[in-house]
């Protein structure tokens, strides 16, 4: 694994946008992007968007191979001032499980909607943060991370200091599964265990889980892997790694867990390189060793081969592997960043056919847009920010040495630029 500083090339582009203004125009606000989904039969794409409002976000849906398709919204209200986000399709590409303030700005509650955007019903009734909604493979249930009573959505949000008597008291994310026909929702993860991430094992029977005792804020670079049944009960530890590990995923037969172990700065700053267990545990397998990228999701559509969004040396790729053999097939390679989630790592949202695709692009030279089609062949579906240009010339790739070290980074020229003057 090579470790790479393209995380910051993401802050570069969006503290660069933020200067960024039309021809002839001012005051003009750079739409932001911070969610895209592909449905799984890979026909439409949802996004997570700024509001007109202020401070709200809303969902949309597009078709993507329809002629002259336009983007609905899909909403629990009305107006401009709901954050709604953490978009998750259902497994037969009719629904969509989303999070939103509509009853009460200060409780995001869960919500279901069909894809036309009607009669969005609301599922949970709970008192806390909630995140990551994820259906069942039979499209019975959505599981959910749940913090009861917590103070604040999660371990990156500020909270108001203690006055008074202060006394130590750990707040548990837990892992809670909702039955969508009910609403009923039940904390199935220990109380004393903290879930990071979880996945769905296909058979939808256990659960994947990166999870550690103890609180949230200070343990998750010990977090190990552990499966749990569906229904809840004691962890089995799978795996416990020597650094941090992040993006758990069970393959398509249910037989292996894959995720990806590395030096990692943060959660959500993912890079290492991609491991594979077995699911009931056993030998570890570096299936990327030697890559000279950095991994940073993974996707596992067949059984024997994994999906890969990877930093390379100050641009982002799309690639495979090849369990059996460690063959990796580099897909697309270019610069700029490609996500699916706000602030996270470098990923894309793939389709159960391996192939289709969406993602939040950016570049320096190309705002924000939400992008979808044949990994490599995307194409642009929204045209918020076309009118944007950048304040700023050619943005170039260097590589210098410094302590032994080789650092790579970017040259942002002014506009106009003019070489003979330097």
């Amino acid at each position: 694994m090579k470790r790479l500083a393209t995380n910051l090339w993401g802050v570069l582009i969006m503290l660069a946008l933020a200067a960024a203004a039309p021809a002839n125009a001012e005051n003009t606000v750079v739409r932001s992007f911070q969610q895209a989904a592909i449905s799984p039969d890979g026909n439409r794409v949802a996004w997570v968007q700024d509001s007109d409002g202020d401070g709200g976000t809303s969902i949309y849906v597009q078709e993507l191979n329809a002629s002259n398709a336009k983007p609905h919204r899909i909403s629990a209200g009305t107006g401009d001032s709901l954050t709604e986000d953490h978009v998750a399709w259902s497994p037969d590409s009719k629904r969509i499980a989303f999070l939103s303030d509509a009853e009460n700005h200060d409780q995001a509650q869960l919500y279901v909607a069909a894809i036309d955007g009607n009669s969005a019903r609301k599922l949970t009734n709970v008192k806390g943060a909630v995140a990551d909604p994820a259906w069942s493979p039979d499209g019975k249930s959505i599981a959910i991370l749940f913090t009861e009573n917590a103070p604040r959505a999660n371990p990156l949000m500020p909270m108001a200091p203690e006055t008074g008597a202060i006394a130590e008291k750990v707040y548990e994310q837990r892992l809670a599964v909702t039955d969508v026909d009910s609403g009923s929702l039940r904390q199935i993860s220990p109380s004393d265990m903290y879930v990071y991430e979880y996945d769905w094992s296909p058979d939808g029977k256990s659960f994947a889980l990166l999870s550690a005792h103890g609180a949230g804020d200070a343990n998750w670079y010990v977090a190990q892997l552990y499966t749990m049944p569906a229904n809840g009960g004691n962890l089995t530890a799978i795996h416990k790694p020597q650094l941090q590990i992040a993006e758990p995923r069970w393959s398509p037969d249910g037989k292996s867990i894959g995720f990806i172990e590395g030096l990692m700065s943060d959660e959500g700053v993912i890079g290492g390189d991609i491991f594979v267990v077995p699911a009931n545990g056993g030998s570890v397998h570096d299936v990327t060793s030697g890559i000279k990228s950095s991994p940073s999701a993974l996707h596992w559509p067949t059984p024997d081969k994994i999906v890969f969004a990877e930093n390379i040396d100050g641009e982002v790729g799309v690639s495979t592997v090849e369990i059996a053999t460690g063959k990796i097939l580099q897909v697309w390679r270019g610069p700029g960043s490609l996500k699916n989630a706000n602030f996270a790592s470098t990923n894309i949202s793939l389709a159960a056919d391996g192939n289709s695709s969406a993602a939040v692009h950016n570049s320096s030279s190309q705002p924000p847009e939400i992008w979808a089609g044949p990994i490599g062949k995307w194409r642009p579906i929204t045209h918020a920010n076309q009118s944007v240009q950048a304040e700023w010339g050619d943005v170039k790739s260097i590589h210098w040495s410094s302590d032994g070290m080789n650092i790579q980074g970017w040259l942002m020229f002014p506009k106009p630029y003019d070489a003979s003057h330097q």
